[in-house]
């Protein structure tokens, strides 16, 4: 097991972010699968790609990515407003319970992007993340693929 998979699981670990377990996330998921799921997305992408870039930051980017901590389905704003306004309350919300990077930062403000146009990511692991979080979303809205903790670094990402 390498650092990302040990850091990662130790995330997973934190009660702060077994929190998002309540909150469904697009169709079979809830938020905490999803962000797991994202951030061996991210590692795998990084992986396939050579990327050099901040694993640290990646995996701490990946998984606070959606760290709004609502029901967005019981919100009165709509899921439009969701779209475009939750990476800001995920990043608040994130920096205030774990203090984020600049760089975290800006892997979580722009991971909505294109749909918010004027969070463009900026750096190599937003980037990632934001190619990730798109895969993902698609797997567990269009195949209805659930997210398995257990999944097997030698999975093809480009198997949708």
């Amino acid at each position: 097991m390498d650092q990302y998979e040990i850091s990662l699981r130790k995330l997973t670990r934190d009660p702060r972010i077994r929190r998002m377990k309540q909150y469904q996330q697009h169709t079979i998921s809830n938020t905490f699968d999803h962000v797991c799921h994202v951030a061996r997305m991210s590692r795998k992408i990084q992986k396939k790609l050579r990327l050099s870039l901040s694993e640290a930051e990646l995996l701490r980017g990946a998984m606070l990515h959606d760290y709004y901590l609502y029901n967005f389905r019981e919100n009165p704003i709509g899921p439009y407003a969701h779209g475009t306004s939750h990476a800001q309350i995920a990043a608040e919300n994130a920096d205030r319970d774990f203090h984020l990077t600049e760089k975290e930062k800006q892997i979580i403000l722009s991971h909505m992007w294109p749909l918010n146009l004027t969070r463009i990511p900026r750096c190599r692991e937003a980037w990632v993340v934001t190619a990730a979080d798109k895969i993902c979303a698609f797997q567990e809205m269009i195949l209805h693929r659930h997210f398995d903790e257990d999944l097997h670094e030698d999975s093809d990402i480009t198997a949708l």
